[in-house]
Order: structure tokens, then sequence, then C-alpha cells
């Protein structure tokens, strides 16, 4: 609607309102910034996820390493898992009717306390050692030497469990 003016102006300034349209393009602006922040936001996520599961599989291939590293005995069994940001390697060792454990487990939050469980075939448990999980400035966990009286064949899995039952991660023999 044009309003009647003496003045010699533009048709355009004599619009009462905005422009037929113009409520159009401030919402595409709008979108366009919110789809290039959600973007945005997309690409940092999927770095974080990227860079964090790097580092697990770095720390899981360095503890097989370490747990071949560890055993002198031919006869050793590694294992090792991963779960939640929590690793765990363990070189099981047959000894004459029981097993010698030496685990290097990382990921568990500082002040946690914690124990190692050994799990026979038939389903007993054995708890071959327990600690408090330290804040270490090097970024490395606790590597602990335990015993389970359960054969070494006959092993089915390692755990590290916290002190009320909750499993951080396990490493089937199995």
């Amino acid at each position: 609607m044009h309003l009647d003016t003496p003045f010699d102006l533009p048709p355009e300034a004599a619009l009462d309102g905005p422009p037929d349209g113009g409520d159009l393009m401030l919402q595409r602006t709008l979108g366009r910034v919110r789809q290039e922040k959600a973007r945005e936001g997309r690409r940092r996520q999927g770095l974080a996820v990227a860079v964090s599961t790097g580092l697990l599989a770095v720390a899981l291939a360095g503890g097989v390493v370490i747990g071949r590293e560890l055993t002198a005995d031919p006869g050793g069994l590694v294992v090792s898992g991963v779960a939640n940001g929590t690793g765990l390697t363990a070189v099981i060792t047959p000894a004459e009717g029981w097993s010698r454990l030496r685990v290097d487990v990382g990921g568990v939050a500082p002040g946690s306390r914690c124990r190692l469980v050994v799990t026979a075939a038939d389903g007993t448990r054995f708890v071959a050692g327990s600690w408090v999980a330290a804040d270490r400035e090097d970024g490395r966990g606790v590597e602990l030497d335990g015993a389970a009286l359960v054969a070494a064949d006959d092993v089915r899995s390692v755990s590290v469990e916290t002190v009320d039952g909750q499993v951080l991660v396990t490493a089937l023999a199995r």
C-alpha cells in the first residue's frame, strides 16, 4: 500500500511496513546461521570421538605389547579388553593348579576402589588383587600382580570391578 506524499520519493520509501517477502529473507538468514553452527558442532563432536577412539586403540595395543614383554613364559596367555574408557591387559601364567596374573589397567577414575576378579569356566570367582586408583601425571594406569586359585586353562575371564560390584572392564580368555 502506498501513502500519498507531496515529495518526490522512490516508491519503496512510501511503503507502510516491511516489503512483501522481507521477513522471508530474515528467516533464511537465521536458518543458515543455525545450520552452520550445527554443522560446526557435529564436526567437533566427530573429531572428539575419532581422537578418543584412536587413543583407546593405542592404549589397547600398548597394553598387549607391554603384556607380551612382561611375561618370559611362552605358555602365558595375554588377554585384553576395553570398555567405557577403561582398558585392561592381563598376562595369565600357569602354575601348579593356580594362575599368576600380571595386569595393566588404565582409565579408572581416580579414587575408585577396585578389585581384580578372575572367573573360572564353572563360574567360580576369585579376587586376585585390589587397589585404589590414583591420579597419575604420566597418564598411565596401574600395574598389578595377582594370583587366583584356578588353573590357567580354566580361566574364562579377568575383570576389573569396583568394590560396589560395578564391572568396569572384562577381558575374555576364551
